[in-house]
């Protein structure tokens, strides 16, 4: 009777052993995947996408999907190939994703960037002509389009909710980062401490604004030569492989069609990747 038991207590025993082990690893699975969408979604909403990241990820887990039964079905690789496809399609998704994002981001960022100069001067001369800082925004809500009308409505929508003004603006420079929202919020603040003319100090800030942007034009003019080089050293593997695959057809074939040939073509995507991402980084300068 007591060995008929002992397999069931054995089996007992390891269950609730990798019951409680799941249980302890779940609480950190949970909160850093909550953390990643609530920084995805913080993503999305500075580069103003109005989807929401839950359904972005499963759009995405649904497209790599598609996409790998899709090529499983027009190559038919290998059992080793196909299962080291899907982290290979899932890994370029993301990255085109994580790319686009960041794209729009620095779009929409670039855009506000551009607008804080009349936006600080039509604060400034509503201040001057006797208006509140809540009637100055406003104006800016008026005369402007996004994204500044956005987050400067976001920051009016704050203040009705009872936030200061001085909040809300340290909310819209967390949201739009940047050295022009951060002096803008800092000049906000201090003048409520220390006082003093605000609408000549946004005066000055707006002069400060534009020569900043004229400073950047001038970098982004000064390094057009070593982006347009960077685009001609990516383009050309691909406009090799291209070449070949048209005008060679059994090259063509042993690329695409062979074991050794969709390996060599992994690791020039790879290859791309890491240029890419080295090039710009080399080409960037911070402002």
């Amino acid at each position: 009777m007591v060995t008929a038991l002992v397999p069931i207590a054995v089996f007992a025993g390891v269950s609730a052993t990798v019951f409680l082990g799941f249980l302890s690893v779940w609480g950190a699975l949970n909160k850093r995947a909550t953390a990643r969408v609530s920084s995805l979604a913080d993503q999305l909403d500075r580069a103003g996408i109005k989807m929401a990241s839950q359904e972005i990820v499963l759009s995405t887990v649904a497209g790599i999907a598609i996409v790998w039964i899709a090529l499983l079905f027009a190559l038919h690789p290998k059992f080793l190939f196909a299962l080291l496809l899907l982290p290979a399609i899932a890994a370029i998704a993301w990255l085109g994703f994580a790319s686009f994002v960041r794209f729009k981001m620095a779009k929409r960022l670039a855009t506000f960037v551009t607008q804080l100069e009349p936006a600080t001067r039509l604060m400034a001369g509503g201040l001057r002509v006797g208006l509140g800082v809540r009637q100055a925004l406003s104006i800016v809500i008026d005369e402007l389009p996004d994204p500044a009308r956005h987050e400067f409505r976001r920051v009016i929508g704050l203040t009705n909710i009872g936030a200061s003004v001085y909040d809300a603006m340290d909310d819209m420079a967390a949201r739009m980062p940047g050295h022009e929202s951060l002096m803008l919020t800092r000049v906000f603040r201090v003048q409520s401490e220390t006082g003093g003319d605000l609408a000549r100090i946004l005066d000055q800030l707006a002069d400060t604004i534009k020569d900043r942007r004229q400073i950047q034009r001038k970098c982004s003019a000064l390094t057009a030569e070593g982006r347009m080089s960077a685009w001609v050293l990516m383009l050309i593997p691909v406009g090799l492989g291209l070449f070949i695959v048209t005008t060679q057809p059994a090259m063509g074939d042993a690329l695409m069609y062979t074991t050794i040939g969709r390996t060599v073509l992994l690791v020039v995507a790879g290859l791309e990747v890491g240029a890419f991402v080295w090039l710009k980084g080399l080409l960037r300068m911070d402002a």
